[in-house]
């Protein structure tokens, strides 16, 4: 019989499905670390803003938005219990829905850079105009956010 070169059709076929199958599980996961990591975090911090106001006007009460000391998140809480966070209202980046942005860093640039927004029982903001600068594991800027005066939305 003689020798043959070569692989069978059958063999070719196992092969290209081995690799369809490593790159049907591996491709989605690199797509997905390759989006804004800015994006989500500026559209959760607005609508934390937002809920900081309507929680002071329905509450009656003086609400904060708080940094966290450390940089990896924030919270919404009353103004007279800065360090208890509202239910729901923690946000930890790598955990929860900010599992995808392990090692981020929110630095508030102000006086104060822990309160960086304040609403009162009518729902109006103060005055203050923090800046906030969202940071990579490396310490880069990743975006830079400022809120205005009197606003609860982030200007870019």
């Amino acid at each position: 019989m003689p020798r043959r070169n070569g692989f069978s059709f059958i063999e070719l076929m196992v092969v290209v499905g081995i690799i369809g199958l490593f790159a049907g599980v591996v491709i989605p996961g690199l797509a997905a670390s390759t989006k804004p990591l800015a994006e989500p975090v500026a559209q959760v911090l607005e609508a934390d803003l937002l809920r900081a106001r309507t929680e002071a006007m329905m509450r009656g009460e003086t609400m904060v938005a708080v940094a966290s000391p450390k940089g990896d998140g924030w919270w919404i809480a009353r103004a007279s219990a800065v360090d208890e966070p509202i239910d729901g209202t923690l946000r930890v980046f790598g955990r929860g829905g900010f599992a995808e942005q392990q090692g981020l860093k929110l630095v508030v640039q102000q006086e104060d850079a822990r309160v960086f927004a304040q609403f009162d029982s009518l729902g109006a903001r103060d005055e203050g105009v923090p800046t906030l600068v969202l940071k990579d594991q490396r310490g880069a800027s990743l975006a830079t956010w400022r809120l205005d005066a009197g606003r609860a939305k982030l200007s870019r």
